[in-house]
């Protein structure tokens, strides 16, 4: 029996008329006669004007000056730390909107991406091309680099190249005993947020794997998502507000702190902690337990406070999301569209969704 809340959500998104939120319910909550054809919706989404500018106004001068050499540095970068030259801003707001066809100047970034593999299976951005990793203990400096990458190339189609295999096999080896991933002792010592970040970014590379690659990485994606779940989600309090620091647990390897948690680093300052569903999901997106003691409390709230439309809410966004929404240059965020109801709907939808098919699962193996 389909759980009544799932139901509901599902009707409401049904209804909404953010096309991009249809399209990945239609793709993620196994009701697509709800949505529409998914093809004519895929179709919707690649000719929308947004998926345009990001293409034509964004992607395509980087693209133009990466092959004329007019970047430099960390603006070389596709994960580059500026705005006017980070293609992964376009990327996840491309994604974020179903595009997920490798059109216009994407298929050049794509084969850029995969033509900086290291000798061992890792990719580098164009500003580590200097060093080439042989050094053992130098190559977790390109762990993140080769996580974004992976994530990208597989839901742009190109997950099934060689190399791609190659940089998740890398990963795997440069797992942690407990399931996470950290960078070098020294860099750990500074900022233990770091090894939050480094993990998050692989969870969200085991996302996107396709049905194939379950099995051939089935104790990496258990020891992640275990090591996944014991570090987000520490506190339920006041959920629904927009958090001013990172809702996690100490790392147990990191430096000793004591409080509400590891402050908000200046990296994560730029991203808006609007609401934990996004950690939520990724957990149960690699198979976390729905009862885990730090997820159980969060799926109960989101059960709790559904609102009669079926729909969930931001509560009273804040003068900076209220700026984010209507700046021009935010239009390009992923947090743009994920502050919208329909979009944190979605999400609260996925997370029901996703237990109820653990649920299933269990079920069916008792029996």
């Amino acid at each position: 029996m389909p759980d009544t809340r799932l139901c509901s959500a599902i009707d409401y998104l049904a209804a909404c008329d953010v096309g991009a939120v249809r399209l990945h319910a239609a793709r993620t909550l196994a009701r697509p006669r709800k949505f529409g054809p998914i093809q004519a919706l895929r179709d919707e989404a690649e000719k929308d004007m947004f998926a345009r500018d990001v293409r034509e106004l964004f992607l395509l001068p980087y693209v133009e000056a990466r092959r004329t050499g007019r970047l430099r540095g960390r603006a070389s970068g596709i994960l580059g730390t500026v705005l006017s030259s980070n293609a992964s801003v376009a990327l996840d707001a491309l994604l974020a909107r179903g595009c997920q066809r490798p059109v216009g100047p994407v298929p050049y970034l794509l084969d850029d991406m995969l033509s900086r593999g290291g000798p061992h299976g890792y990719f580098f951005e164009p500003y580590q091309r200097g060093g080439d990793g042989s050094a053992a203990t130098d190559e977790s400096k390109y762990a993140i680099v080769t996580a974004a990458y992976v994530r990208y190339l597989i839901a742009y189609g190109r997950g099934r190249d060689r190399r791609v295999r190659g940089a998740l096999d890398w990963l795997v080896e440069h797992q942690d005993e407990d399931g996470a991933w950290r960078p070098r002792d020294a860099f750990h010592r500074r900022d233990e947020t770091q090894s939050y970040l480094l993990t998050r970014a692989v969870a969200a590379a085991f996302a996107e794997l396709p049905a194939t690659g379950m099995k051939r990485y089935a104790t990496a994606r258990r020891k992640l998502a275990a090591a996944w779940s014991s570090r987000i989600l520490e506190r339920c309090h006041d959920p629904d507000a927009v958090l001013t620091r990172v809702n996690i647990a100490e790392d147990p390897r990191g430096p000793a702190r004591h409080g509400d948690g590891p402050d908000l680093p200046p990296k994560l300052r730029d991203r808006v902690l609007y609401f934990p569903l996004e950690d939520l999901w990724l957990a149960l997106s690699i198979g976390a337990a729905p009862t885990h003691s730090h997820l159980a409390p969060w799926i109960e709230w989101l059960m709790d406070t559904q609102l009669a439309d079926g729909s969930w809410r931001l509560g009273n966004p804040g003068l900076r999301e209220r700026l984010l929404l209507s700046d021009p240059n935010g239009r390009l965020r992923a947090e743009a569209l994920h502050l919208t109801d329909p979009w944190i709907t979605l999400r609260a939808a996925q997370i029901l969704h996703l237990c109820e098919r653990r649920a299933r699962t269990r079920v069916s193996q008792r029996h």
